[in-house]
């Protein structure tokens, strides 16, 4: 069986503190929300996924090696 790769979205933010350490106070948890919001809706425009999917990877915590890097690199802009 072929599994997938998949990596913690929350590790995004994990690196976000070690470049700035504003990010580790408490109430930039919702601005990793909007992050993640923002990358999202750039899949969706680009007809990459639908919003549904994007909802239940940030649920499921996960997201596959691909699509994790490439939101590591919107989030490190």
């Amino acid at each position: 069986m072929n599994e997938e790769k998949k990596i913690l979205i929350i590790s995004v933010l994990n690196h976000l503190k070690e470049k700035d350490p504003v990010w580790a106070q408490v109430n930039m948890q919702s601005k990793f929300k909007d992050l993640y919001a923002g990358w999202a809706a750039k899949g969706i425009r680009h007809h990459r996924h639908n919003k549904v999917y994007y909802s239940r990877k940030w649920r499921e915590g996960w997201l596959p090696w691909d699509e994790y890097l490439d939101f590591f690199k919107y989030a490190m802009q």
